[in-house]
């Protein structure tokens, strides 16, 4: 039989799936409900294509392809239909993908992995974590106005985890080390920035231009390297070893310096725009007289640009901090450091410059009565740990290590491998676009089993009931309750332990979403003696 899939001609031998068939073609189908080596179920309908032949739109996991069909898998009535599923599907999903930590810091630091990682004691985990986001760790958290903090979900129970005490521990753990941890770049693009300041804004701007593959070099016009960082703080609130110690890090990611530079006397701006494939600002608050002298246009506050892009009215020239706004909080600083480089980077890349797109991000919202007390009971009840001089001296790792019990751990551990928050995100869908007047009661199903398990993360996919049924296990999934109200729970009202004796792995790997999850606390039963 012959057809055509996204106008790619197939000749088939033997009847197969439409899904199947694409993948003979070489093309993807999203799919959530189906997998390899399990009967089909037809429920999430996420893999609708159309036959343009006929008109009609087939689900691809199921039906079978037919001679003469000319399947389409992209037009815009099948994104559409996918949009309306998702969305669909997002009305009645509860759970956050991030925990409200992340969500809420300027620069998107995955804070509960950092926490989990310090608590299992895998230091070098943690700094990996930590530097994959923040730039000069060990220098931000000792200022941070920690917005984290204040949005930790736990405040509502009692107060907020340290979440800026133990970034700081883990950062200078790495720092104090001979050879701290320096972060894989991406391949080498050849592209060179020059970035004109050394304080926070520049050094950060290079830290994560290198993160992904430019070669930039840092002028200061002082003999020292630091900026603002050497002036307003004295040695107690920013030890010299701690400047240095990040310093070093730069140094390991390739980033070079040269100091005794003043832009204006000893290089002009033209001369880095012919040098240099693009070139970052970030000189600090400036007189706008000082700032036209070097070519630039200026506002009352700083140098004028687009506010989206970070670029100057001079091709390849941007700017950030202080130079366009004076900044007094360090995490903006870093954050502007962040979305300026992106910027860079895409220029340099020959991209539209957008500046960084985040990924869907579902919210579970206020928590209803009686909610956070599922979320407190996983953690550690004792109060915040703040021990005398923690200012001055951090904490220690015993301190460390018991403020890390009290974490809730908000987030979803399947957050980067979530088949609803992928396609969600490709295909732009809405989380209120079907949102009724209340959303059901967040559960979390902790029977000392290998998965733990959120119903209302479940999509009915089924994938669960066929894989424990396929596999043998005694009880396992199954659906329960009619109509709008069923679900997936366990067989004949049994426990989780009970109805994943055998395959909690291969079923938590089967789940499209986050409903099932590893148990990190589970400790299997030892048999008994007969």
């Amino acid at each position: 039989m012959k057809l055509t899939i996204d106008n790619c001609e197939l000749e088939l031998d033997e009847p197969v799936t439409i899904y199947h068939a694409a993948k003979q073609a070489g093309v993807d189908i999203p799919v959530m409900c189906y997998k390899e080596g399990h009967d089909y179920f037809t429920s999430c309908m996420i893999c609708e294509v159309k036959d343009k032949a006929t008109g009609r739109v087939h689900p691809a996991c199921s039906a079978p392809v037919v001679d003469g069909m000319e399947i389409d898998t992209r037009c815009e009535e099948i994104r559409e239909r996918r949009k309306a599923t998702l969305e669909l599907l997002l009305s009645e999903h509860i759970g956050d993908c991030e925990a409200p930590c992340q969500r809420l810091c300027a620069i998107h630091s995955e804070v509960p992995r950092m926490i989990r990682e310090i608590k299992d004691e895998k230091m070098d985990d943690a700094i990996a974590t930590i530097r994959r986001d923040m730039a000069l760790p060990a220098i931000l958290e000792r200022f941070c106005n920690a917005p984290c903090e204040k949005g930790c979900r736990r405040t509502i129970h009692d107060e907020g985890v340290s979440i800026r005490h133990l970034t700081r521990y883990a950062a200078e753990w790495d720092l104090k080390r001979e050879a701290p941890y320096i972060p894989p770049a991406k391949e080498s693009t050849g592209k060179t920035v020059a970035i004109v300041g050394s304080g926070v804004t520049g050094l950060a701007s290079a830290y994560y231009l290198s993160l992904v593959g430019h070669s930039p070099t840092v002028f200061e016009q002082s003999d020292h390297l630091g900026g603002r960082l050497l002036t307003e703080h004295d040695e107690e609130q920013l030890p010299a070893w701690v400047l240095e110690g990040e310093l070093k890090v730069l140094r390991g990611m390739g980033v070079e310096f040269k100091t005794g530079v003043v832009l204006g006397r000893d290089i002009s701006l033209a001369q880095l725009g012919e040098q240099f494939g693009a070139v970052c600002l970030a000189l600090g608050q400036s007189e706008p007289a000082s700032l036209e002298t070097l070519g630039l246009e200026t506002t009352d506050k700083g140098i004028k640009l687009n506010s989206k892009t970070g670029q100057a009215l001079i091709e390849g020239v941007f700017a950030a901090g202080s130079v366009v706004k004076p900044q007094p909080a360090m995490l903006k600083l870093v954050q502007g450091a962040k979305g300026v480089a992106e910027c860079i980077s895409q220029f340099l890349n020959g991209e539209s410059i957008t500046g960084i797109v985040e990924m869907y991000n579902h919210m579970m919202g206020r928590l209803q009565e009686g909610e956070i007390d599922i979320f407190v009971s996983g953690a550690s009840p004792i109060p915040r740990v703040d021990p005398d001089g923690l200012e001055l001296n951090g904490f220690s790792q015993a301190e460390a290590e018991e403020e890390t019990t009290r974490c809730m751990h908000c987030d979803c551990r399947a957050k980067d491998h979530c088949s609803l928050r992928i396609y969600s995100d490709e295909y732009g869908a809405k989380q209120a676009e079907f949102k009724g007047e209340t959303r059901a009661k967040h559960e979390h199903i902790n029977q000392n089993a290998g998965a733990v398990y959120e119903p209302g993360k479940c999509i009915k996919c089924g994938l669960c009931v066929r894989v424990t049924k396929d596999e043998g296990e005694e009880f396992g999934f199954t659906f329960v309750g009619r109509g709008f109200d069923v679900k997936a729970g366990i067989s004949l009202n049994q426990t989780l332990d009970r109805g994943l004796e055998k395959v909690a792995g291969k079923v938590i790997e089967a789940c499209p979403t986050g409903a099932l999850e590893e148990n990190e606390k589970y400790q299997p039963v030892a048999p008994k003696d007969v």
